[in-house]
């Protein structure tokens, strides 16, 4: 099996972390095509990191469904993948999931610290580096919260070892669940398990090992069954992805509202937090809106220059989010009437909409479409309406800037007309310009009855 460096970035000839290049097994046709991980655990293994992570982030990054059986070793994700394509992905899992943010070294270890909320929490046993992986940076993350690392490797070790306890301590089980339920009223779980010890050795009928074989076999099951409900809803979809899009937008509309009150709202990496956030929640085209809500205020033409570099990466190749950045401007000049007495005139609207347009934060044809038509749902018809009317002089300028750059375009493709004219001067001598794309004559002289090429002499 070929190995390759973990880091495939680093050019040290002495580096010393390798993996087995990654394999993978297309099957099946039509709509059962999928692609077959045939050595992702050995990867996985390599990486120090369950190989249910490996396979549900391509299942992430290409927006496929997943099919993850550990007790088979089988690991699948929907569609046709080649090795290449997939190799650089994992390329992506391994930067973000697997080497130290701080000596790049793949020796760290996650855990995740149900406490606080599901934070995820890397430490490198090389430089000592530890930190947290923020939540937003990934959809992945959600299903590490959900399924921590130690749970991983347990459910994909345990599933014989229960099956031979079940038969096993059945008989016990019986024995004692009426004492168990008698012990279970009003007491602590620690409680409990002295009591349930106790009435079990003193019962009689049972011995030290059954009891012990007993309590694990419950735990185990347990876990089991948790353990496999995340893997099922994890393989379908995130629980906020379950939620209606207004309660996502104002979930990502609370996370922009802390980042401004903490100053963070141009630190690249919030911005790329934001981004991925907002991709995570699936609400990419919204997402403008919800952070010009947040950041236009009166002085509008200066939050745009302020807050330029996080407008401009939401809504780079994608038309809907300008547009609804668009509508942002509209809700402000509709719900606050100060700032409407201030902004609201033909002047100041041209300046805003030729802000966008200079910042190339907006494209020419999404301030057409959204100037077409007028839409209720920011502020009231008439407003929208005369919102519109303001931006006339705008988009008027827009179109005539447009067609003479068209125009200076065919221009520039026309062939350089001749220039043939004849000039009467003061003397009565005749001047004759001749074109410049015609070929030169060659000058010649004759001397003593023979023709002399001057360019040959």
């Amino acid at each position: 099996m070929a190995m390759i460096n973990v880091n495939r970035q680093t050019n040290d000839m002495f580096y010393r972390y390798k993996m087995p290049k990654l394999t993978a097994k297309v099957e099946g046709t039509g709509n059962g095509i999928k692609t077959v991980l045939v050595n992702v655990s050995a990867i996985a293994k390599a990486l120090n990191r369950p190989p249910t992570y490996v396979t549900k982030f391509f299942g992430c990054e290409l927006g496929a469904q997943v099919q993850m059986n550990a007790k088979e070793d089988r690991y699948i994700v929907n569609g046709a993948h080649d090795c290449e394509k997939l190799q650089n992905l994992l390329d992506g899992f391994i930067k973000r999931f697997v080497l130290c943010p701080k000596c790049d070294n793949p020796e760290t270890k996650l855990n995740v610290r149900k406490r606080n909320g599901g934070e995820i929490h890397q430490v490198c046993a090389a430089c000592g580096h530890s930190g947290t992986i923020i939540m937003a940076s990934h959809k992945l993350t959600t299903y590490i919260a959900k399924n921590p690392p130690d749970a991983e490797t347990k459910s994909e070790a345990a599933p014989e070892t229960k099956t031979k306890d079940r038969s096993k301590n059945k008989k016990t089980t019986s024995h004692t669940s009426g004492t168990n339920r008698d012990s279970d009223e009003g007491s602590p779980n620690e409680s409990n398990g002295k009591a349930n010890g106790t009435s079990k050795t003193g019962g009689g009928g049972d011995d030290d090992d059954g009891d012990h074989d007993d309590e694990d076999w419950g735990d185990d099951l347990s876990s089991a069954v948790t353990e496999l409900n995340h893997q099922i809803k994890g393989m379908i979809q995130t629980d906020d992805l379950d939620k209606p899009l207004p309660e996502r937008c104002d979930q990502f509309n609370r996370l922009v509202e802390k980042k401004k009150n903490e100053q963070k709202l141009n630190d690249i990496d919030t911005i790329k937090d934001l981004v991925a956030e907002a991709e995570r929640l699936e609400i990419m085209e919204q997402a403008p809106f919800i952070v010009g809500q947040c950041v236009f205020t009166e002085n509008i033409l200066k939050d745009i220059d302020e807050y330029k570099l996080i407008l401009t990466k939401l809504c780079t190749k994608n038309a809907k989010g300008q547009k609804y950045l668009l509508h942002a401007v509209e809700a402000l000049i509709g719900e606050h009437d100060e700032i409407r007495l201030k902004i609201f005139n033909k002047k100041t609207m041209s300046k805003i909409l030729l802000k966008f347009y200079d910042e190339d934060i907006i494209e020419e044809d999404t301030f057409y479409i959204w100037h077409e038509k007028a839409s209720k749902r920011f502020a009231n018809k008439a407003k929208a309406k005369e919102i519109r009317e303001m931006s006339n002089e705008f988009i008027q300028w827009l179109r005539t800037a447009e067609e003479s750059s068209d125009e200076d375009d065919d221009d520039d493709n026309k062939p350089e007309p001749e220039i043939d004219f004849t000039h009467a001067a003061g003397s009565g001598i005749e001047v004759k310009v001749e074109s410049v794309n015609k070929p030169p004559v060659d000058e010649k002289i004759e001397f003593n009855g023979e023709i002399i090429d001057v360019d040959n002499i």
